[in-house]
């Protein structure tokens, strides 16, 4: 059964949803939630994601070569989601979300004290499309919430880590099937 070509990403999904964290020139805090996310590299630790040119993600990364991947649990769905909505240049939308934010170790832009893990990270490469931007960054510090590695894996019965379908759909990841 075909389908459309423009459909055809839902069928790569479940996708995580992180929330990208970034400054402005002036310090100014903006969070993005995506889940156009993705491991490039494991050493050195690349993260890729994909978005547009006229988010405030995009441009806080070209002005400031930083941003911080925040990795979203179950419980925190509704904060994520206001997060998403379109708010003019300089607010801050962890505020609005009613959530919380640290310094992080060592990028400015802050990491989320209420997500799973961060990972703070500087600009490696950018791949220019005509209607999106691929923007990789090296992973220079990464944290988890206590009880989300077990065993050195991610323990997701405890963490309930959200993954994207589509639109307004989400999964919880919640159980581990062995093969």
């Amino acid at each position: 059964m075909g389908i459309p070509l423009v459909e055809s990403h839902k069928v790569i999904a479940p996708r995580p949803i992180l929330l990208i964290t970034t400054v402005d020139k002036q310090g100014r805090i903006n969070a993005a939630p995506m889940s156009f996310v993705m491991p490039v590299e494991m050493d050195p630790p690349i993260i890729a994601l994909s978005t547009g040119y006229d988010g405030d993600t995009y441009k806080n990364i070209c002005e400031t070569k930083e941003f911080v991947a925040n990795v979203v649990g179950e419980d925190i769905k509704k904060q994520m989601w206001t997060c998403s909505k379109s708010f003019p240049r300089g607010v801050n939308e962890l505020e609005k979300a009613g959530l919380h934010w640290e310094p992080s170790e060592k990028v400015k832009p802050p990491r989320v004290v209420e997500c799973l893990a961060n990972l703070e990270c500087k600009l490696e490469w950018v791949h220019e499309g005509e209607e999106y931007v691929v923007v990789a960054g090296r992973v220079v510090a990464a944290n988890v919430r206590e009880g989300v590695i077990k065993s050195g894996k991610f323990n997701v019965k405890e963490a309930k880590p959200l993954l994207h379908l589509t639109g307004k759909l989400f999964v919880v990841g919640d159980h581990v099937v062995e093969l």
